[in-house]
């Protein structure tokens, strides 16, 4: 009872405002989760969990994805209850709702951190709205926190926690990581020498996040997504890393608005000095912590870990990078909650520490702009993250479309569609039905329109149904040859005679218009 009550010697006026910041995190993340329209990752993440017969059958096809499998157990499991695609959006409210509500009530936090990190572009949208796995790891997070003092007497129930932060996603085993470096140098910097008996707590909840760790991995690998991995061919790997460690602000650039990154983009030298400025600002919020030594070594380690994963193995999105963000929330109200003298230095903050404060409350107050910018879109310039509901509508308003068969360029568009219709999709790429791509290179990594048309004109005389073809390239805008880049490895082919017997073949049925955070917007063509 102790994690979901409040604290009971607060006074009642400070509840009631706790209930009122609350309530108001809760109306504005609902109505940007009601209101947003899902896109490809998350569909995804529901079509493998609707796999198979079975959990078994699911965890079994799952395999190799590249995420562990307790999102697609929850989704599974809320789906058997439900029945309906809406159970996507009521799991990912939930467990943002549960994450918001220790926030507010529970973590021992300054109040400016409070409100800063409740009204984040994370908080808000990126762990709320959009309904992936990484809010399931604030929320996990959270809980350890709130169970460390209990938890550290036997190491049984944080080893626990571990063990699931780690299967909640790949860069969450980082996490896992920072907690227990965290654990290792309080019990090693402690003065007077910790007892023998935490140290056998320490160990045992080492042991449980091990086999945690070893699971995720056994589930992630080996991947069939291997395009999807950092391409380290001809590059020197010791040269990669240390690039990793001395600038971290490569990589968690998506720590500004999108108005900066716009600038960024725009101007080479803007983008030179807000880099710098950005590791300023990331090391310097290590230094809230110089006066509890093991939390910012700890921090300091996941800041160092996620940006060696980033480099080495997988690039990373602002829902990767928010995660140390929320670590560092979690390491100062946890610090709050258990300073013990002697543990590494516990004293009266001073210049340095105030100044690291300060450099963290900017880093807490840019996710707050990027949280503007996100209601901003959702609301004022309603434009959505995909067109995939759009489309939805489009075609319930074609009943001679009802049996379509539907393909896309890049196939990944098809991947939101599940949620809004019911036709068959099928991959150009894989050469086969389906709604799940698979980024391997053991696929048609090349394609021309020529390719398209002659696959389409393929599936009409097979299926003897409507063939719609989604492009997300504007023909009637390309004017030479060219060769496009598309997702990981692929390539399309466009030449000004491919794209005259396209636009014979077929008709232009509906042009969508602009996104905003992704690339899922396409003209709809339907083969004659």
């Amino acid at each position: 009872m102790a994690l979901i009550v409040s604290v009971i010697d607060e006074p009642r006026s400070a509840k009631l405002g706790r209930a009122l910041i609350f309530m108001t995190w809760l109306a504005l993340a609902s109505a940007l989760c009601w209101s947003e329209t899902v896109w490809r990752d998350e569909v995804r993440a529901l079509s493998l969990a609707l796999q198979g017969d079975s959990f078994i059958d699911m965890l079994r096809q799952m395999h190799g994805e590249g995420h562990p499998a307790l999102w697609y157990i929850l989704l599974r499991a809320a789906y058997v209850m439900v029945g309906s695609p809406v159970v996507l959006k009521i799991v990912a409210l939930t467990i943002a709702a549960a994450a918001a509500y220790l926030l507010v009530f529970r973590l021992k936090l300054p109040l400016s951190i409070m409100l800063l990190s409740l009204f984040s572009s994370f908080s808000i949208f990126e762990y709320a709205a959009m309904s992936r796995n990484y809010g399931i790891s604030m929320l996990v997070i959270f809980l350890i926190v709130l169970s460390w003092e209990r938890g550290a007497r036997n190491g049984l129930l944080l080893g626990l926690l571990f063990a699931l932060l780690a299967n909640t996603n790949v860069h969450s085993v980082v996490l896992v990581g920072g907690f227990l470096a965290y654990w290792f140098f309080t019990l090693l910097l402690a003065r007077p020498k910790r007892p023998l008996n935490e140290y056998r707590a320490f160990a045992t909840a080492a042991v449980i996040a091990a086999v945690g760790v070893v699971l995720c991995f056994v589930t992630v690998y080996p991947t069939f997504n291997d395009t999807g991995q950092n391409d380290l061919s001809g590059k020197n790997f010791a040269l990669l890393a240390l690039d990793a460690l001395a600038v971290p602000s490569s990589h968690f650039m998506e720590f500004y608005p999108n108005r900066v990154l716009e600038l960024v983009v725009a101007y080479p030298l803007a983008s030179h000095i807000f880099a710098a400025l950005m590791s300023v600002l990331i090391y310097a919020s290590l230094l809230a912590l110089a006066n509890r030594r093991p939390a910012m070594i700890a921090a300091g380690l996941v800041l160092l870990g996620l940006s060696l994963l980033f480099t080495l193995v997988y690039p990373g999105g602002y829902r990767h990078q928010a995660l140390w963000l929320v670590f560092m929330i979690a390491i100062t109200a946890l610090t709050g909650r258990t300073q013990h003298e002697g543990a590494g230095g516990i004293e009266a903050a001073g210049g340095i520490v105030k100044f690291g404060r300060l450099c963290f409350l900017i880093l807490l107050a840019l996710q707050v702009v990027s949280g503007i910018e996100k209601v901003n879109q959702a609301f004022i310039a309603e434009i959505p993250l995909s067109r995939s509901k759009d489309f939805g509508a489009f075609m319930q308003s074609r009943p001679d479309l009802r049996d379509a068969v539907i393909m896309a360029d890049p196939d990944y568009l098809v991947e939101a569609l599940p949620y809004y219709v019911s036709n068959r999709t099928y991959l150009l790429r894989e050469e086969r039905f389906g709604a799940i791509v698979r980024y391997t290179r053991n696929a048609r990594l090349s394609l021309s329109l020529a390719d398209i048309l002659q696959t389409a004109r393929r599936l009409q005389q097979s299926e003897h149904v409507p063939v719609v073809i989604l492009l997300s390239q504007r023909l009637d805008r390309i004017t030479a040859p060219v060769s496009l880049r598309e997702s990981y490895v692929w390539r399309l082919s466009l030449t000004p005679e491919d794209i005259s017997a396209f636009q014979i073949a077929t008709s232009l049925v509906k042009r969508f218009g602009p996104v905003a955070g992704s690339d899922e917007t396409f003209d709809a063509y339907v083969l004659k």
